[in-house]
């Protein structure tokens, strides 16, 4: 069994120039016996960070608000403006998500960077105070290197390895302040319970103290879509909707959990604001980062304008009962589907988008429409079979927020 001090070592020899034999041996040491420990994960985030530019932001209040991945939370889009908001500086360095994460997101909007070197991160964040991008290139280069190790090692849920690469960012960026949206289901890579997600919360918290950040995880739960709109450009109009305050009561529950995992982690009098933060303060510091990182607005107006029209076929339940609408599966399909359309000219493909229309365990009756359904003529006909099967078959018991029906 391996010491503390020979794994510590470990971490402390390995750089972008370690051949794989060496970075793998450090993954698997710590996933097989220091899978939860503090201070091996506040080492190896501090020797990811320094393995690359790290950008100091001086006595200004700095904050962000993580998440551990949840198919249909916009907290990674939201919690940045409502930040904003409080005039805090967010510097939100990210990585696509799977279906559909905030960087990919705003990706979809043409000449939105999602690229910046540290000088153009400075410049963003002095134009907007928020600037967004890819964790690639000059920031924690080694954290990628090793998050590909762990995936082909089985490591991926290690919440050692999870909180260093989390904090890693974090300090890469200056971050003094993080909010972490942590989605409990089975899915999810820090925590399938609610009783294990609080032990890695903690094990977040600590981490992060030992390398001078104050943490402040929630835990969220991810059994079900938490708001309607489903893919990168779906996440798009989820935004317009609220900008225009035109939210549907689920819509706007989301929006207010994504306000207080943005409120624990600023001052009292910030939070405030916060809480106040109406949909012409979200707008207004949504537009202006989408200028400085070289998008337009108008550009933003129309991919959502015609991201509502081509919401043309609606799928409809072929039996009565309560509408189901099984996350794991509809992120994979998802997923399959964006990996095929994958190309150097198109990073963040989104062939296929979905509104769900009622919350799920809500009733309906056969034939009543569940979902609409957006898709490219490549996986039309395929998308309207796979997700007939998915969202078209109500269960006989509800099941859904806040309410679980039993089979007898």
């Amino acid at each position: 069994m391996a010491s503390i001090s020979s794994v510590l070592s470990l971490i402390d020899s390995i750089s972008l120039d370690s051949d794989e034999i060496g970075l793998r041996e450090c993954v698997v040491a710590i996933r097989d016996e220091f899978s939860f420990d503090e201070d091996v994960a506040a080492s190896l985030a501090r020797k990811l960070a320094a393995s690359g530019v790290c950008i100091h932001q001086g006595d200004s209040a700095v904050a962000d608000v993580a998440s551990t991945g949840g198919p249909s939370s916009l907290s990674t889009l939201l919690c940045p403006l409502l930040l904003r908001a409080a005039g805090v500086i967010v510097p939100k360095l990210g990585v696509p998500g799977r279906p559909a994460g905030g960087i990919d997101c705003l990706g979809q909007i043409p000449g939105y960077r999602t690229s910046l070197s540290a000088d153009e991160v400075k410049h963003v964040l002095g134009w907007s105070g928020y600037a967004h991008f890819l964790a690639e290139g000059q920031f924690a280069p080694l954290d990628g290197k090793l998050f590909r190790l762990r995936q082909s090692e089985g490591a991926q849920a290690v919440p050692t390895l999870v909180s260093a690469s989390l904090i890693a960012k974090k300090i890469a960026v200056g971050v003094k302040s993080v909010g972490l949206d942590i989605r409990v289901a089975s899915h999810g890579n820090f925590g399938d319970s609610w009783d294990i997600a609080k032990r890695n919360a903690r094990l977040f918290v600590d981490c992060a103290k030992l390398v001078g950040i104050e943490a402040h995880p929630v835990l969220t739960d991810a059994r079900f879509p938490c708001q309607p709109f489903f893919g990168r450009r779906e996440s798009l109009v989820a935004l317009s909707e609220i900008f225009g305050g035109k939210m549907s009561p689920w819509l706007r529950h989301h929006v207010d959990i994504c306000r207080t995992l943005a409120m624990v982690c600023v001052s009292e009098g910030r939070s405030k604001s916060i809480s106040s933060a109406g949909p012409d303060i979200l707008r207004r510091h949504f537009n202006e980062n989408i200028e400085a990182q070289g998008g337009l607005v108008g550009d933003f107006e129309k991919l959502v304008a015609a991201t509502r029209g081509e919401h043309s076929i609606i799928l409809r339940a072929i039996k009565a009962g309560f509408c189901r609408y099984p996350l794991k599966e509809l992120r994979d399909a998802f997923v399959a589907w964006q990996k095929r359309s994958e190309c150097p000219s198109s990073p963040f493909p989104d062939p296929v988008g979905l509104v769900f229309l009622h919350p799920p365990g809500t009733w309906v009756g056969k034939n009543e429409g569940v979902a609409t359904l957006r898709a490219d003529a490549s996986v039309l006909s395929e998308a309207i079979d796979q997700l007939t099967k998915l969202v078209c078959i109500p269960s006989t018991h509800p099941l859904g927020l806040g309410v679980e029906g039993l089979n007898e």
